[in-house]
């Protein structure tokens, strides 16, 4: 199956028909819509070839989207969504063929070592972060973080969880690569591989639960705990 390397936007406009219906739509017709209160992911069975000049890739389905967030209320439209959708096409030739709901995860240690799925996107005060200067990372990872958790409290929404917000370490053996990813059209910088973070242990749940950096509603930043220490 052939697939354009900017797929990520066909599965953006996905998620805005799993959420017609929901109060939040307003937030995608917005002019300015801040943060989106979700992250997903997109994965695929088998990569086969990638054709950068014509800006397309050859994958063997099926093709996996997963899909998290910190309001019931947000995953509840998605899933019912899903389900009234099952069995009819959708986007780029696709049907959705089964809808999953996963164990709920909780992190309770004060450090934890994850993995980014797919990629993940950091932008710094003048242009996005290749990971080379650790502080910066932080300082991006922080600072988004707690304007997301600002902008949600305005969202006639109901966080499943009491968020309490500290600051977020990067540690040394964390095990990530600058990564190039294209979307929109052009190429994107990102991080692939996996992060060990020090926080309190609400703050790594925000980011678990919402996504780490920015653009998470467009395919970025979701993350996976690989262990908790």
């Amino acid at each position: 199956m052939v697939i354009p390397l900017d797929f990520r936007r066909h599965f953006i406009s996905l998620m805005k028909t799993f959420l017609h219906d929901s109060p939040i739509f307003s937030h995608f017709i917005s002019r300015q819509p801040g943060y989106s209160p979700y992250v997903f992911s997109i994965g695929f069975n088998k990569i086969i070839a990638i054709d950068v000049d014509e800006g397309k890739m050859n994958i063997q389905p099926p093709i996996y989207m997963t899909i998290s967030s910190g309001f019931y209320e947000v995953i509840t439209e998605i899933i019912n969504a899903a389900i009234k959708m099952r069995d009819k096409p959708v986007i780029l030739g696709l049907k959705i063929q089964r809808v999953e709901m996963l164990p709920m995860k909780r992190t309770r240690a004060p450090e934890a070592e994850f993995r980014i799925c797919g990629h993940a996107v950091f932008r710094g005060t003048e242009e996005y972060l290749d990971g080379s200067d650790v502080q910066l990372l932080e300082e991006s990872i922080n600072q988004h973080m707690i304007n997301k958790f600002l902008f949600f409290h305005d969202l006639p929404l109901t966080m499943q969880e009491e968020y309490s917000l500290s600051p977020v370490r990067v540690l040394d053996n964390s095990n990530y690569r600058k990564g190039v990813c294209h979307h929109y059209g052009g190429p994107l910088t990102t991080l692939q591989g996996r992060m060990h973070l020090q926080a309190d242990p609400k703050s790594m749940q925000f980011l678990y639960d919402f996504g780490i950096g920015v653009r998470s509603g467009q395919g970025f930043g979701l993350l996976e705990v690989v262990r908790q220490i």
